[in-house]
């Protein structure tokens, strides 16, 4: 009997050492002193082209720059002036948005898609 309670308390320790050095570990984790968020980065604005694709607004430093990502690749596409940057926002507006719902857009044989969204999107025409 005295093997087994020798057993048991050794066990009971040593799983305690563990949860203290987890706690110790969490509470000070020497990580995050390294790595504190400056804010210097971030991402401003998502717009979800399909399930799989996005358009990022990715904020570093004073700089924006647009960036498209997809499953297999992330390209950066410009870097932005804040002419950009309120155009990007103007695209998630709900009265933009509804300007290309099916019955308001023209079919494509009339006018070619891209060229209906570029005038849409630089207020031409």
């Amino acid at each position: 009997m005295g093997y087994l309670s020798h057993f048991v308390v050794y066990t009971f320790a040593m799983l305690g050492l563990i949860i203290l050095a987890l706690y110790v570990y969490k509470k000070f984790n020497f990580t995050n002193l390294v790595s504190k968020k400056s804010g210097a980065l971030g991402v401003e604005e998502i717009l979800s082209l399909t399930p799989r694709k996005s358009l990022y607004v990715v904020r570093a430093g004073n700089e924006k720059f647009l960036i498209a990502g997809d499953m297999e690749r992330t390209t950066l596409i410009s870097k932005l002036d804040s002419q950009d940057s309120q155009k990007i926002k103007e695209l998630k507006d709900p009265v933009f948005l509804k300007s290309f719902e099916p019955e308001n857009v023209e079919p494509i044989e009339k006018q070619p898609v891209m060229k209906n969204l570029l005038k849409k999107l630089y207020g031409k025409g």
